[in-house]
């Protein structure tokens, strides 16, 4: 069966997605989700869904799709990089994360943090101290000393 962009949108089209189905499509489906998540001006929730799906996949292309929704320029869609990052190996988790670490967004500095677990880059525990330190709110500070303790 020859995937293609019809079947990756029928599987990202219910509002909860079953993720664990939706991950039957493969590999093959990564380049398509990067084209959602790249063209996620359009539709942001659908490039969320997508980035989301690109870390269940476990593709060689799930970093870069995870990535791109980083640097997305919708806070919805650097969200879900943010979640999706916890599936992601440690050291691109610890990539994604880092840059998630630095958003001007609070929340998706929140997940961020949330995302982080133990094995990930010595790189990354020093922005997490940092957040610790320098964080906007007591609540992010907070949450990075968790992260922090996770870390360890």
């Amino acid at each position: 069966m020859n995937l293609t962009m019809e079947d990756v949108l029928r599987a990202l089209d219910p509002d909860e997605v079953d993720y664990a189905a939706a991950s039957q499509l493969g590999p093959d489906a990564l380049p398509f989700l990067m084209t959602l998540v790249q063209g996620q001006g359009q539709d942001p929730g659908l490039a969320a869904k997508a980035a989301y799906l690109a870390a269940v996949v476990e593709g060689e292309l799930s970093e870069r799709v995870v990535t791109a929704a980083a640097a997305s320029g919708d806070v919805r869609v650097r969200v879900a990089a943010a979640h999706a990052a916890s599936m992601l190996a440690a050291e691109p988790a610890s990539r994604v994360l880092g840059t998630l670490l630095l958003d001007s967004d609070a929340g998706v500095q929140k997940l961020a943090l949330k995302s982080v677990s133990a094995g990930l880059s010595p790189d990354l525990m020093v922005k997490v101290q940092e957040v610790s330190v320098n964080g906007s709110s007591q609540g992010l500070r907070d949450y990075a000393v968790q992260a922090m303790e996770r870390l360890q």
